[in-house]
This record gives C-alpha cells, structure tokens and sequence, in this order.
C-alpha cells in the first residue's frame, strides 16, 4: 500500500508541476511534455490518477471484507485501521485533493469544448452547511467527498506537509471569505510552532 501511494504521489506531483509552472520552466515542461504526448493527454492522465485512486481504494476495502467474512476475523478492519492512523491508505493523499482540484480549476478557468470537455466532467466543489468538499464521481454508485474543513494544510503548516497550491488557488477563488480565515488560522499555527521549536532548541541547549 505504501509503495502504490508513494508512486501515485510522485505522478501526481510532476503533472501539476505543468499547470503551476511559470516563465522558462513552463515552456521548459511543455515543451517535454509534447515530446511525450499532447497536452490533452497530461490531462488524460490526471484523471486518470484520480480513478485509478478511487478504485484501487475500494478495491482494498472489498479485499479487507472479503477476509474478515472469510476467516471469521476482525484482522481485515484493524489492518484498515492501522494503515489510517500510518497514512499509507491512498484516499488519505494531499495530492489527490490537488488533482481534484486541478480538474475543477482548468474547467472554471479554461476555454474547453467539445472532445475535451469529458476530461474534465465529475470532480466539484460542493457545499454543505456552508462546508466546502471537493466531491468526485466515478460511477454512478460511487462517490468520493473531501471535506475541506478537515486537517488538510494550504501552506505547509505541518510537518512534511505538502503545499496544496491547486487547492488554495480554488478556494481563493470560489469562496474568498473562508479561504482568508483559513490562512490566518494556519499562519496563527506556524507562528505557534517556531514558538514551540525555538523554545524546545534552547532548553536542549543549555541542558534542560
């Protein structure tokens, strides 16, 4: 499972380094990229990467069930468990959150028609009781909703955090208010950190 998430992060990473790309280094990646294939096919793969997500998810869970019913156990739905509290389980990936919401920008913010415009059809920005979710269809039984208002960090406030620019880019954009707050609130935490760093720093340096 780690294996899967870690080749599906690195994919991932390198297809939104095109959209986020700037001056040089974006014609630099364009330019690789139709020596690849056309731009369109990028797009392909990103949502692609996103069922391949989805599906390989619910395969695991059917697979966990299927030996728990079985062997007449539990093994099946602790092993979940566990690869939850580990965040080896791919649903649990901030770069799926970026891919849902590389779809959702390009289509806002694209002039797309025709043939193309099925690539970018079934991830949403939805809203519950005034929650933002990032909701993506696969089929018509199956349904993924990310709520927005979870841990997830737009600047890289936690540890190995990743910086979830797509994302950020969707909230600013489509509700401006809540984006806002939630920068303050992150920048609040870092300030809180460095606190906590500096402080844990000193104490070991004069043996405490």
């Amino acid at each position: 499972m780690s294996d899967v998430v870690i080749c599906f992060n690195d994919r991932a990473q390198k297809l939104l380094e095109l959209h986020l790309a700037s001056g040089f280094r974006k014609y630099f990646i364009w330019f690789k990229a139709k020596l690849q294939g056309s731009p369109i096919a990028l797009i392909q793969e990103g949502k692609d990467l996103v069922n391949y997500a989805m599906i390989n998810a619910i395969a695991i869970r059917k697979i966990l069930k299927k030996y728990d019913k079985v062997h007449y156990s539990k093994q099946g739905q602790a092993f979940r468990s566990q690869a939850q509290s580990m965040h080896i389980e791919i649903l649990q990936s901030p770069w799926l959150c970026e891919l849902m919401a590389f779809r959702v920008n390009l289509r806002e913010t694209k002039a797309i028609s025709g043939k193309a415009l099925a690539l970018f059809e079934g991830c949403y920005l939805t809203f519950n009781d005034g929650k933002p979710f990032l909701s993506c269809e696969l089929f018509d039984s199956v349904k993924l909703d990310i709520d927005l208002t979870c841990s997830i960090s737009l600047a890289g406030v936690y540890e190995g955090a990743v910086h979830l620019d797509e994302l950020s880019i969707l909230l600013r954009r489509s509700c401006r208010e809540y984006w806002e707050q939630r920068l303050e609130k992150e920048r609040v935490e870092r300030v809180r950190q460095a606190k906590q760093h500096w402080e844990s720093q000193c104490q070991a340096s004069i043996g405490l």
